[in-house]
């Protein structure tokens, strides 16, 4: 079974979104008769480095994430520090892993990683190959952040992969890539094997990187023709005219799920699950 038929059997708990208008009206109405007060907040920007606690899982994760609170002062950059929404979505996944869902032999592409809170979490929750990417600035940031927190594997005597103690991680491989959305990516291990799913949190701030995202979505998941690779992308909400745009995107080319979180967290943020309409050989 592929992650693919695990996230489409709990299709019935999902809500299917097919206008864009309709999606943000919904959205919205929530949002704004709420108290922005309220709103979650779960990191501290200002911070060089924080400890974080993943639960919701088999067991409590503990990441150490360093931040840059200086590059994320400049203008349009926003991934030098943690987002709540990382958080949240990397809780959802350890629920969901504990749950159902299944990362054994899977391969996960994080787009925007930023600080690579999600795609790390992943690889502690026993996915068999992360890559991490971002712009070439984050590079030094997202390096970091996976060397302090790569699983080690662990060798015998005789130079062969050891087995994980009952209960343990499983140590699966974590790597850094420079990827620029809107075409090909330029680095050979970011599709080097097939990739099962794709994630992304909390990376549209402005109308003008919703195409480039979609366009870089679709790439990756075109990137096979044997199974529908699945997309998980969590956001919060903020700006409505930049959620609608993301989302007029998106249903160009995916099927597009909006996904429950937790009642306390769906009024201020949103999660997606899709695919493609379309694997390449069905065009």
């Amino acid at each position: 079974m592929t992650l693919f038929d695990e996230v489409y059997g709990d299709i019935a708990q999902f809500t299917r979104v097919e206008d864009a208008e309709e999606e943000v009206c919904e959205l919205y109405s929530v949002y704004y008769s709420s108290n922005g007060s309220e709103r979650i907040n779960l990191v501290d920007a200002s911070k060089s480095e924080l400890e974080v606690e993943i639960k919701g899982g088999a067991r409590t994760l503990e990441l150490t994430i360093a931040q840059n609170p200086n590059i994320n002062s400049e203008r349009g950059q926003t991934g030098a520090v943690l987002w709540s929404s990382s958080v949240v979505m990397s809780e959802f996944l350890a629920r969901r892993l504990t749950g159902g869902w299944s990362l054994h032999n899977a391969n996960v592409v994080e787009l925007g990683s930023g600080c690579g809170l999600v795609g790390i979490a992943l690889h502690r929750l026993g996915a068999r190959r992360v890559v991490l990417t971002d712009q070439k600035r984050m590079m030094k940031l997202l390096t970091r952040n996976a060397d302090q927190n790569r699983i080690a594997c662990t060798l015998s005597s005789t130079g062969a992969r050891r087995r994980p103690a009952a209960g343990a991680a499983i140590a699966g491989e974590l790597l850094v890539a420079e990827y620029e959305w809107g075409r090909m990516p330029e680095d050979p291990r970011i599709l080097a094997l097939a990739v099962d799913v794709v994630v992304v949190s909390d990376c549209v701030f402005h109308e003008l990187v919703a195409p480039l995202l979609v366009q870089t979505l679709v790439d990756v998941c075109r990137s096979r023709s044997d199974v529908r690779v699945v997309a998980l992308v969590g956001q919060e909400l903020r700006s409505d005219l930049v959620h609608q745009v993301f989302v007029e995107q998106l249903l160009k080319s995916f099927e597009l799920y909006r996904v429950p979180v937790h009642p306390d967290i769906d009024g201020s943020y949103v999660l997606y699950a899709m695919w493609l309409r379309q694997l390449p050989h069905e065009s």
